[in-house]
């Protein structure tokens, strides 16, 4: 049995936008942060978890990895404490949505690449589904937003988010063409040594996410192990959102 290396997933951190179901409240995030730093896991970033599964360096017997989609403002304030506790995290930055309504502003993303801890990793512009593109257009979408949060940041971004989870084996090879070292899915599963760099499992954390459902999740016990190769029910909506999309062009 492969020992298990939960990666979790979150979006916003707000009180605002408490009721979203996957806006996590202030003081709930507070008490996930403790729960995580006293697990006795090690935080590693998605680059340093990549590295590790492909054998170009050890990972600790213990591991987690923190994420953040997107983000948001209130990420920034979320990484501010999760370095506090010692633990590093990604965030994924959608660089179409810097500086627009909710989302962070361009000078934040200059002084995150900065902070130790914290590795900042590309989420695409416009967040689509990008198993439900034309290849050409999924591939320009994955190379536009890398070389755009790289000017942002000013420094080298080899982390990938696919949105919403959606990807197939096409788009995991546009992925790895565009430039980048490791992709981060779903699946809301345990990731382990053997799972995919280009396809890490994550476990989403939501508004109604315990304080225990987090720590049976560091247990290794709160959701099951990823398992290689997809669904059939992923394979089923995919099929069905190409469809969706054909129906517009033709329309």
């Amino acid at each position: 049995m492969t020992v298990p290396i939960p990666v979790l997933r979150f979006h916003s951190i707000s009180d605002a936008r408490a009721g979203d179901a996957l806006t996590v409240t202030r003081r709930q995030f507070e008490r996930h942060v403790a729960t995580i730093a006293a697990c006795g896991r090690r935080a590693v970033t998605i680059s340093e978890l990549a590295a590790g599964l492909r054998g170009l360096r050890p990972l600790p017997e213990l591991c987690v990895a923190i994420t953040f989609d997107r983000g948001y403002l209130d990420t920034v304030a979320a990484l501010e404490l999760l370095r506090a506790h010692d633990l590093s995290a990604t965030l994924f930055v959608a660089p179409g949505a810097v500086g627009h309504g909710d989302a962070i502003e361009a000078v934040q993303v200059r002084e995150l690449a900065g902070w130790d801890r914290v590795e900042l990793g590309a989420h695409t512009g416009s967040r689509p589904r990008l198993d439900a593109l034309r290849t050409t257009v999924a591939g320009d979408e994955i190379r536009r937003c890398k070389h755009a949060l790289e000017q942002l940041a000013g420094t080298r971004v080899d982390s990938f988010a696919y949105p919403h989870g959606a990807f197939d084996q096409r788009i995991r090879g546009l992925v790895i063409d565009a430039g980048f070292s490791s992709a981060a899915a779903v699946k809301n599963a345990l990731s382990h040594p053997r799972d995919d760099p280009f396809a890490i499992a994550r476990w989403t954390v939501r508004g109604a996410t315990t304080t225990d459902d987090v720590a049976a999740v560091l247990n290794g016990t709160g959701a099951p192990r990823a398992r290689s190769g997809e669904r059939v029910r992923t394979r089923a909506l995919r099929v069905v959102r190409r469809a969706g999309g054909s129906l517009v062009r033709a329309a």
